[in-house]
């Protein structure tokens, strides 16, 4: 008989992750009423009405309650964009004050989603927006960058009750030090660029290392410690051609020929599908910035191609996960062994960390009708896939 180790969970022909930035205790005042509108809050204003999060969960996670969220949450004060800001932001540390700790550790144990690290104030404020220094690229030093960081992470425990599992680089910019920072801070994986760039031609080394665009769009590993590194695939405004812009030729002639165009936009999933590999849909949590700006992508402004590229995925074998949910089962899947024993059945050789995290096998040549657990209970096998969870002992191979 044979036995193989599946790519992903439930043998799943890609992991979906619906990943965004900057939920933390901040708003922007975008029309200086002293009052939050829709769009203006990032977090601050947690559940309550014109809450991001309220919109969120009514607007485009309603219909959709298979889909899981990783945020990427600035744990300190966020700064703005400019030094003298053309709106007013107001911003606090998510650990500020009780209400603040209990939405985010509400949010964090949901089972649902996951909080992440994302830097303390994102970066450093410049004269303009062009001016504007990422985190990561404002540290002068290893040791500048791990102890930024070792604050960022007391905070995050003090509100939510455990260190982050995972984290990205603001901006996705980093500089020669950086990834050795998060090596040293523990991290078990991490976001460290946006690689679809590659896909494109493009040669902006922030779209990752590698030449072949069709790697960058699947989990690798760097640092001494194996931090697992998750691409980032998919913008979330994939389909906003046919509901924004102004009215134009070639946006008419978009809504025209509404659902070749939607076919054509959504290649971009389907060949990720095809080659199993990561889709993870990239937002942000508010269109508002302090410049005046709008920020992009946004939950607000890409809400329906949102609902688009979800309605796709519902009918694909795919797997919704967070960021620590893929790390989990990444990280089993590439450390145990399977071994055969003389009986007929096999064992699980695992680390102690992995022990009770679940790993897809594939048994063919024959194909068993299930599988007895060490200690008892059975699971079955369907089209030759079985999700074990690691034990220790013998598993018996029911034919």
């Amino acid at each position: 008989m044979r036995i193989e180790r599946c790519k992903w969970y439930n043998d799943a022909s890609s992991p979906v992750l619906f990943m965004i930035d900057d939920l933390t205790s901040a708003w922007v005042d975008m029309n200086g009423s002293g009052s939050v509108a829709d769009g203006g809050d990032w977090g601050y204003f947690m559940d309550e009405e014109h809450s991001s999060f309220r919109f969120l969960m009514e607007r485009i996670l309603e219909g959709h309650p298979e889909v899981k969220v990783t945020f990427f949450v600035p744990v300190g004060t966020r700064v703005g964009m400019i030094q003298n800001p053309v709106c007013r932001m107001i911003a606090k540390p998510i650990n500020a004050d009780e209400a603040s700790k209990a939405f985010f550790r509400r949010i964090h144990r949901d089972p649902r989603f996951e909080l992440a690290y994302h830097g303390t104030t994102h970066g450093v404020v410049g004269e303009t927006a062009g001016d504007f220094v990422q985190e990561w690229a404002s540290f002068a030093s290893l040791g500048d960058a791990i102890g930024r960081i070792r604050e960022g992470i007391d905070i995050f425990a003090d509100a939510v009750g455990e260190s982050p599992a995972g984290g990205k680089y603001c901006g996705y910019t980093s500089n020669d030090f950086s990834d050795a920072s998060v090596d040293e801070s523990g991290f078990r994986w991490w976001c460290r660029y946006w690689n679809r760039g590659r896909a494109d031609g493009s040669t902006d080394p922030s779209c990752g290392p590698d030449g072949d665009p069709a790697t960058n769009y699947d989990v690798k590993r760097f640092g001494p410690n194996g931090v697992i590194d998750i691409p980032s695939t998919v913008n979330g405004a994939l389909l906003n051609g046919l509901y924004h812009g102004r009215r134009t030729p070639k946006r008419l002639v978009k809504h025209i020929f509404k659902r070749a165009f939607i076919r054509f936009k959504l290649r971009e999933i389907d060949e990720l599908l095809r080659r199993r590999l990561v889709i993870s849909v990239q937002e942000h949590i508010a269109p508002s910035r302090d410049d005046g700006q709008r920020q992009s992508p946004n939950i607000y402004d890409d809400r329906e191609s949102l609902l688009h590229i979800f309605g796709h995925l519902r009918s694909k074998n795919v797997w919704y996960c967070t960021g620590t949910e893929l790390a989990d089962y990444v990280d089993v899947r590439d450390r145990v062994v399977v071994e055969q024993t003389e009986s007929g059945g096999f064992e699980l050789r695992h680390e102690d960390t992995d022990r009770g995290r679940m790993l897809t096998l594939r048994f063919s040549d024959p194909e068993p009708k299930g599988i007895r657990l060490p200690g008892g209970g059975i699971r079955k096998v369907e089209n030759g896939i079985a999700t074990l969870p690691i034990l220790e002992g013998t598993y018996a191979v029911l034919a």
